[in-house]
């Protein structure tokens, strides 16, 4: 009797089993669709919502996730201007210095466009100044620049200038970002005065 109920079991499970599963139909029942699509629905309701969210959350700094791929990517920072980092020195400060070591530099003002003759006009602010010694409306330039490449323009100009005709000579200093222009007729000594000036500027 025992082993009768003990092959009873197993098979009273199986009918069970069977009984419990869903006909092996390839049509899932109506209901089970319709429960299906829903629950995708709201799957795909609730990640488009976390999107915005994902692309605003904070970083470190209290911004942007910078790790995050999710909007735009924030620009990197430019890096200084030329100007910023060259410019050092204005004329004026030149005709000072020239000034305070007793120098002759007279009757200062801005160059107009006639100062600059055949000179390229690269510079972004000169100064005219005169040298009374050397005679009426003698005297020299003072240049600022923004750049050393347009410095070096003009330097090269004024030198070439000198070596094509002794008519044309003329003295050529240089510190930082100015250039002075002194007239040849100057003697070298003199002259030198004026170079150890400019370069004393601090």
């Amino acid at each position: 009797m025992k082993s009768v109920a003990v092959l009873a079991l197993p098979v009273l499970l199986l009918v069970v089993f069977f009984q419990g599963c869903p006909p092996s139909s390839s049509e899932a029942p109506p209901d089970l669709v319709a429960t299906e699509v829903a629950v995708q629905r709201a799957a795909a309701a609730t990640l488009t919502a976390e999107a915005p969210k994902a692309a605003e959350s904070p970083g470190l700094s209290g911004g942007p996730d910078p790790t995050n791929t999710v909007g735009p990517a924030t620009a990197p920072a430019l890096p200084p201007t030329q100007t910023t980092t060259f410019q050092k020195w204005s004329s004026s400060q030149v005709v000072n210095a020239f000034q305070s070591a007793g120098l002759e530099a007279e009757n200062a003002r801005p160059m107009t466009r006639d100062d600059y003759g055949m000179a390229p006009m690269t510079a972004i602010e000169g100064t005219r100044f005169l040298i009374p010694s050397l005679g009426e409306d003698r005297g020299g330039r003072i240049l600022s620049f923004a750049s050393q490449q347009d410095l070096e323009q003009t330097q090269q100009y004024y030198v070439e200038l000198g070596r094509s005709s002794a008519l044309f000579f003329s003295w050529v200093f240089a510190k930082d970002n100015v250039l002075v222009q002194i007239n040849g007729d100057l003697p070298e000594d003199k002259a030198r005065q004026y170079e150890a000036a400019l370069n004393a500027m601090q």
